[in-house]
């Protein structure tokens, strides 16, 4: 079965793909959930998983030994869908299901219940879920909050971790031109006394002048940069890192 790629499943594949997530090392904190999930719903298995075009993939899965499945086959991209806990008591008897061969087949699903990652934009990316080879009832409302609660964490973690990635990636995208702008400076600085140093008659010191306030004026730009960056950093930071930031650079004060 091909996955239809509407605007809206589109939008929501872009999304996924911002958190740079798919197809990363497990990681201490998305495994602890998992094993969290288990201990408390008591399943064999649990899973955190995210849903791209054609696959449901894991980024923490505990009694389960794949990977990733075939999204045709995938139970989380059907509890992705919904606005809250999906579940299913009995796998074996729901005709939406009965066939499919992860039920015929291991690790033999019979109970399943998932709960939606959302992303901050309002996208389901995929779910969290508890899985066993049993049948059982449906959960309780205690229950169902405990595991929306469980997502609610994962999502808000894989959000921090975006935030992250994103704010690395500004740093060093203005760190790349800060050094630029610094050697194109030395560059300027350099040729200036070496003409000085040559003492040419056709350099004048109009000239000699100019090559130092060029030099001066890319130093303003780069200082610029540098300044707009931090800026745009102050309604980003509680007030009190922002000031710590502040005072890891001498001399420095916006």
């Amino acid at each position: 079965m091909q996955t239809v790629i509407d605007d809206t499943e589109a939008a929501r594949l872009t999304e996924l793909e911002s958190y740079g997530i798919m197809d990363t090392q497990p990681e201490l904190q998305f495994d602890t959930i998992v094993a969290l999930a288990r201990s408390l719903f008591d399943t064999p298995m649990a899973a955190i998983t995210l849903v791209d075009h054609d696959r449901q993939w894991f980024k923490a899965r505990a009694g389960m030994d794949s990977s990733q499945t075939a999204r045709e086959d995938s139970f989380c991209s059907h509890a992705m869908e919904s606005n809250g806990i999906f579940i299913i008591p009995d796998a074996s008897q729901d005709p939406r299901f009965a066939n499919n061969p992860l039920v015929l087949g291991e690790p033999n699903i019979r109970f399943y219940a998932g709960a939606p990652l959302r992303s901050p934009s309002g996208h389901n990316l995929g779910a969290v879920c508890i899985i066993s080879p049993k049948p059982r009832d449906e959960l309780s409302g205690a229950d169902s909050k405990k595991l929306e609660i469980l997502a609610s964490i994962v999502s808000n973690e894989m959000e921090l971790k975006r935030q992250t990635q994103n704010a690395h990636k500004m740093l060093f995208d203005k760190d790349f031109a800060l050094r630029e702008a610094h050697y194109r400076i030395k560059n300027s600085l350099d040729y200036a006394n070496l003409m000085a140093e040559v003492q040419s008659a056709e350099i004048s010191t109009e000239q000699l002048a100019a090559f130092a306030l060029a030099a001066w004026k890319q130093y303003t730009e780069a200082g610029g940069v540098l300044i707009s960056s931090i800026k745009s950093l102050r309604g980003r930071m509680p007030a009190v890192d922002y000031k710590k930031l502040l005072e890891m650079m001498p001399g420095f004060a916006i």
